[in-house]
């Protein structure tokens, strides 16, 4: 029977790679990351690796074949026999000076060549690749994407064995992770506060874009290409320079939808936020209630909100607690004034994508005020348990 990967967040990973790398290889399994593309698994080993001082190599497994892992064989005449010279790519013989270990991170071992899987058995199980022992304190990360044309799996067949010497661990990050490590890699002012404000525009799962890398890609593009280091530069700079190369930059990166929509709330921002929305705004809910905004801006908000709800059901483990129950009564305050159609839509989508009906109650209970308790018991309707 197959592995199934564990879902992890982007904290939960680090901590588990910490611990990892603490153990100084001493354990006998390594650890598989699988994600889709663009999710932020390579920077997380490379930022884990350089807080624990490791020296860190990065080996795309797709591009290799078993000799380039093995080393290139020459004539030794004296002994009249083959050897093996190491490849350059593969650790050194032992931990540069400086370092407190190394950490060998084996991406794309999803798409990697049955030969090379078969020397990737060897390098977890003996800590020998080919003829070249590895260095102690050589800890083994593996990846692989998930997403269109993928495979799942650790390997395109079937080999226990391998996985019963991996623990295996599929990314989903969360916005509010991705933040904490986006604020410690100094991305654009700009993206955080989008991100923030619209938590689900971080990564669109179903189609690849937009994901963390393409958002890290348009930081840089902000700083390094336009010089565009803060936020108000960026305002101006999108205001003055109309239908600008930058925008067709942005779209490119982060996707049609996501990259518009940013353009968009950098110049003219929308009157309503997800984070008002969860945070339960009483401004943004008088504005909205008084019918002072328009549609389309109440529809990004709430669609944003199930998305965050969609990704916080996996963390809660079916326990939102009182913060989750307070954040759901939040959301439904702002869906009961919504039109009627909306509420029925996104309720539905509460129900079927985040899998909070059994907490509807409880967070009904959160709102103090009884009047508009029973007001929102009318309009959601039969939907709502008693």
């Amino acid at each position: 029977m197959k592995k199934k990967p564990v879902e992890v967040t982007i904290r939960e990973l680090e901590d588990i790679l910490e611990r990892y790398l603490d153990t100084d290889n001493s354990i006998n399994y390594a650890v598989k990351i699988l994600g889709h593309p663009g999710v932020g698994k390579s920077a997380i080993v490379k930022e884990i690796a350089r807080r624990k001082n490791f020296h860190f190599i990065d080996t795309r497994l797709a591009f290799k074949e078993n000799i380039d892992l093995g080393g290139y064989p020459v004539p030794d005449h004296d002994m009249k026999q083959m050897i093996y010279y190491r490849p350059r790519f593969i650790p050194p013989e032992s931990v540069p000076s400086g370092r407190d270990g190394i950490v060998w991170f084996l991406d794309e071992a999803n798409r990697a060549h049955p030969t090379v899987i078969q020397t990737l058995f060897q390098i977890i199980t003996e800590k020998t690749c080919g003829e070249h022992p590895l260095p102690e304190k050589t800890s083994i990360i593996l990846a692989g994407n998930l997403g269109e044309g993928d495979n799942t799996t650790v390997t395109e067949f079937d080999d226990s064995a391998l996985d019963g010497r991996l623990a295996i661990f599929h990314l989903r990050p969360t916005a509010s992770d991705w933040l904490e490590w986006a604020a410690r890699s100094r991305i654009h002012e700009s993206i955080r506060q989008y991100i923030s404000l619209f938590p689900d525009r971080l990564w669109d799962e179903a189609n690849i874009n937009p994901n963390p890398r393409g958002w890290h890609q348009v930081s840089q593009a902000l700083t390094l290409s336009y010089g565009l280091d803060t936020g108000e530069a960026l305002t101006r700079y999108l205001v003055d320079n109309g239908g600008n190369s930058l925008e067709k930059m942005i779209i490119s990166l982060a996707g049609t939808i996501a990259g518009s929509d940013f353009i968009m709330q950098v110049s003219t921002p929308r009157l309503i936020t997800t984070r008002e929305v969860i945070a339960g705004d009483e401004v943004a809910l008088e504005k909205m209630t008084g019918g002072n905004m328009p549609v389309e801006d109440v529809l990004w908000a709430l669609s944003g909100a199930v998305s965050y709800f969609r990704d916080k059901s996996v963390a809660w483990r079916g326990k939102p607690g009182p913060d989750g129950h307070r954040e759901l009564g939040n959301f439904l305050r702002f869906l009961g004034n919504a039109r009627a159609d909306m509420r029925v839509s996104f309720l539905f989508m509460l129900i079927r994508e985040c899998g909070l009906l059994t907490h509807i109650p409880d967070a009904l209970k959160t709102i103090n005020n009884g009047e508009e308790r029973r007001s929102l018991r009318e309009k959601l309707g039969a939907a709502i348990p008693s």
